[in-house]
Parts: structure tokens; C-alpha cells; sequence
């Protein structure tokens, strides 16, 4: 279990400057919203002065909230460390290990990850969340997570990579659909069909409008979906066409359910997937060995 060496007030005032709001703290917390309002006034107090300005939209961090908010989350990524040691000072095989991963990755490599750690170390507990590239980031930045399969990450100095590697993309259809039989495809040669898009918090459509953007203006017929499996299974029921990387359908591919055909325009940009840490925190031995597991896995897709 990961210790709680970080005072109950101050993980109440990490929750309030997430969510911005003292009663979706609330919610989130599980508790009643007084309880969360009493620890921020007792720091207040205690502090004399003023952490989060108050208004009717919800509360924002003043500048000594932020300088509170920055300690806690040191203070959390001590205790994780803390922990991390001392499960490796103890060479034991059981604990968890916190993963962030995309949605894109539920039905392949998440999966597949799960069986063979199961497997090999059936006394691990995963735990899995499935975010979006800048949420995993952030997790593990803030030490919400041990390690992260992501894609397009930037180049932070406190990411650790592990495994990288540049994906090109495509347009994934139907064996059946009249695009599957092309080697090759322009990205001017997918407006007179139907797309499904990834929607503006994805990272393909965010270098697809980069890019690309007069291409939003000429489909005839388009779905913008925040899910990359339910892109997957409009594409599959043979009525859409959608532009992402192969190992964003490595499964239905492999499968045969679905076709790429590569993109031939020479600015077509790639996608980066990468399996990334936390550079400020010691890797456990049980930690080292599914990052090991996620890399073959990731080789092999």
C-alpha cells in the first residue's frame, strides 16, 4: 500500500487547486466539503495568510498557496521514494505498481501487460489508469504514478524514458472499403469520405489542425469522438475512415479487421509512443521488471 506521509490538510489542498472548487474536492474526496473548508482554514491560519482566493466562479492558489502546493507535492514524491526504498532494501516481489496508459492501448498492450505480470508476479498489484498524454504526464510528474505508456511526450528534464520509438501515421478502414485496396493515400484524398476524428484533447488531431486544418472544413460527414476504441469501432462498422498510428490499431490489424494504408503527403508528421518515469525517483525491483515486461511488449507490437 503507498504510505500517507503527507498530512490529511495537505493533500485536501491539492484536491481544491485540481479541481478549483472546494465542493468537487469534496466529491472527490469522499468527504463533506466543511471537513475540506476546516483544513484550509486551519493552514490558513496557521500560516496567516490567504492560500486560495476566493470568488463565485470556485477558489484559484494565491502565491503562497502555490508555494504550499509546490512543498506537498515534494513531500509526496519523498514519500513514494521513501517507500520505493524500502521495498527494494526488502528484495521482495509484492507491491503495486501505479501505470498511466492511453485509451488507444485498453484492448493491446494494456491488456497483454496485465496477463504477463499476472503471470510472472501473480503477488503485484497493477494499478491501472487510463488517461490522456498530458494527465499521464502530469501524474507522473507529481508522483500519482510509477510509470506511463504515452505518446507525443515533451522533453522534460524530470522524465526518465525508457523506450521510444516514432510511429507513422495512417488512415485505418475496412478490408472491405474501397481505400483499402490504395497503397497509399493523400490526406486531400480522405475529405470525400466519412472520418471519425479524435477529438481537440488528443494529440493526433492536435497536429492534424497543425498540419492539416482546412482538411475540418471540406468533410461532408464527420464524428469527433474522445475515445480511441469507439473510433475504432466506428471504423469497423465500415461506414468511416479515421487517421491515427499503427500501434493505435495494433490489434485489430493484427487481426485482420481493419487495413492502414500510409499517408503519402511528405509533411505528414509522425507519432511518438514512449514508456516514461519519474527521473527523480528510484525505479523498485518489481517496478524494474514490468517496465521490462511493458518494453518487450512494446517491441513486439
Amino acid at each position: 500500500m503507498t504510505l500517507h506521509l503527507v498530512p490529511r490538510s495537505l493533500q485536501y489542498l491539492e484536491c481544491v487547486a485540481k479541481l478549483g472548487s472546494i465542493q468537487a474536492a469534496s466529491r472527490e474526496l469522499g468527504i463533506s466539503a466543511s471537513a475540506v473548508h476546516r483544513q484550509i482554514v486551519l493552514l490558513e491560519e496557521m500560516l496567516g495568510e490567504a492560500l486560495f482566493s476566493r470568488d463565485t466562479k470556485g477558489v484559484t492558489l494565491t502565491y503562497s498557496g502555490r508555494l504550499i502546493l509546490d512543498m506537498s507535492r515534494n513531500w509526496r514524491l519523498d514519500s513514494v521514494k521513501l517507500q520505493t526504498l524500502i521495498q527494494a532494501h526488502k528484495g521482495v516481489e509484492t507491491g503495486q505498481v501505479r501505470i498511466a496508459a492511453m485509451d488507444s492501448m485498453v484492448n493491446g498492450i494494456v491488456l497483454e501487460l496485465v496477463k504477463r505480470v499476472s503471470k510472472a508476479h501473480p503477488k503485484v498489484t497493477l494499478e491501472i489508469e487510463i488517461l490522456s498524454p498530458k494527465d499521464a504526464v502530469s501524474g507522473i510528474r507529481n508522483g500519482d504514478f510509477d510509470i506511463a505508456i504515452v505518446s507525443n511526450p515533451g522533453p522534460e528534464e524530470n522524465l526518465k524514458f525508457h523506450w521510444s520509438r516514432e510511429f507513422v501515421l495512417g488512415c485505418i478502414a475496412t478490408p472491405e472499403h474501397p481505400l483499402a485496396q490504395k497503397n497509399k493515400v493523400s490526406i486531400e484524398g480522405l475529405a470525400s469520405h466519412s472520418l471519425v476524428f479524435q477529438s481537440k484533447t488528443l494529440a493526433i488531431r492536435q497536429l492534424l489542425e497543425a498540419h492539416h486544418g482546412w482538411l475540418f472544413d471540406h468533410i461532408e460527414h464527420a464524428v469527433s469522438v474522445n475515445s480511441i476504441q469507439l473510433m475504432k469501432l466506428l471504423v469497423a462498422s465500415g461506414n468511416y475512415i479515421a487517421v491515427t498510428s499503427q500501434l493505435d490499431a495494433a490489434p485489430e490489424l493484427e487481426a485482420q479487421t481493419l487495413t492502414f494504408i500510409p499517408i503519402s503527403d511528405d509533411d505528414t508528421f509522425n507519432q511518438t509512443i514512449a514508456l516514461v518515469s519519474n527521473a527523480q525517483m528510484p525505479v523498485s525491483i518489481i517496478c524494474r521488471k514490468v517496465l521490462e515486461i511493458t518494453k518487450t511488449i512494446l517491441e513486439t507490437h
